[in-house]
């Protein structure tokens, strides 16, 4: 189990942490970066991705498959929750973001290939991209729901460059178009920026925002965020015959702590931020423990 700590989970706190550091010694706010890999970072590496991924269409169906179910019954999961802690609408509308939404970039592609080297990174960057989908959408939705009717929530989820980076990212993947140097080159350099970028906003997360503030939420969301998710994770993939290598990798990917881009959303929409930060920062501080233990235990018994 040390080794999994050293070797899995604590190179990505090393990195977070050169953010933590620039955020002490700098007073370096997060919202421009985190603003730079919404709109171009994060959308050049889904993109990327998905048109150069060398998964087959069974694969991607499965995966993409899994993370729709599991986002489903997470949410199933978490309104009945919010109702039984009577959260008001922006409660719940941040609830959502927290216990729904994974860090499956910045947090579970480094840990994905650590644990399980090129093939189990290339297993998280599709889960990443159809995740980045559902945060350009679903997330979207849920967060402007906050204070928008439902025609504004979905317009505002027309706007997001993370929707539009994966339909033409499928495209050119299925339609099989080589894409120019000119054009392949500089999103190849962009997305490589996404996963660093999200450690830094990651890393000045942790070292700058924090509060106890509605405490019964804020240690429910985290347990459904760490414990809860992997449980459902581990439960819906052989129902969708998913084993070996992509169960281990989904079931890990799952149990990512809260989504730093939520805090960007939850900012954007009024839905309720300093919860959902400090969400983001205990589910992340207590995933080296969970996390930890987690790979150990999907290695050996999966």
């Amino acid at each position: 189990m040390l080794e999994i700590f050293v070797d899995v989970v604590l190179p990505v706190f090393l990195m977070a942490g050169a953010g933590a550091l620039l955020a002490r010694l700098r007073h370096v706010p997060a919202h421009s970066i985190s603003q730079l890999t919404l709109y171009v970072f994060a959308p050049a590496l889904v993109f990327g991705s998905l048109a150069n991924t060398t998964l087959s269409l069974e694969q991607l169906g499965k995966i993409t498959l899994f993370t729709l179910v599991l986002a489903a019954v997470m949410y199933l999961l978490s309104l009945v929750t919010a109702k039984l802690l009577r959260l008001d609408r922006e409660q719940t509308s941040g609830f959502l973001l927290t216990t729904i939404f994974m860090n499956s970039g910045n947090y579970g592609l480094p840990v994905a290939l650590f644990a399980f080297g090129e093939a189990g990174l290339e297993l998280a960057v599709v889960f990443f991209v159809t995740q980045a989908a559902l945060g350009g959408t679903l997330a979207v939705f849920i967060a402007s729901r906050s204070q928008l009717d439902v025609k504004g929530a979905l317009l505002s989820v027309l706007r997001m460059p993370l929707l539009h980076a994966t339909l033409l990212g499928l495209a050119v993947n299925l339609l099989d178009v080589q894409l120019p140097t000119t054009i392949g080159e500089p999103v190849r350099i962009l997305g490589n920026a996404a996963v660093p970028s999200m450690l830094m906003v990651l890393g000045i997360q942790l070292a700058t925002r924090f509060s106890m503030e509605d405490t019964r939420a804020l240690v429910a969301a985290t347990f459904m965020k760490l414990v809860v998710a992997a449980g459902v994770a581990y439960l819906i993939t052989p129902l969708l015959g998913i084993d070996g290598v992509p169960r281990q990798v989904l079931v890990v990917v799952s149990a990512m702590p809260t989504a730093v881009f939520t805090i960007i959303l939850s900012t954007e929409f009024q839905a309720r931020p300093s919860f959902v930060t400090s969400t983001v920062v205990l589910s992340t501080l207590l995933s080296l423990v969970t996390l930890t233990v987690l790979v150990t235990v999907v290695d050996a018994l999966l």
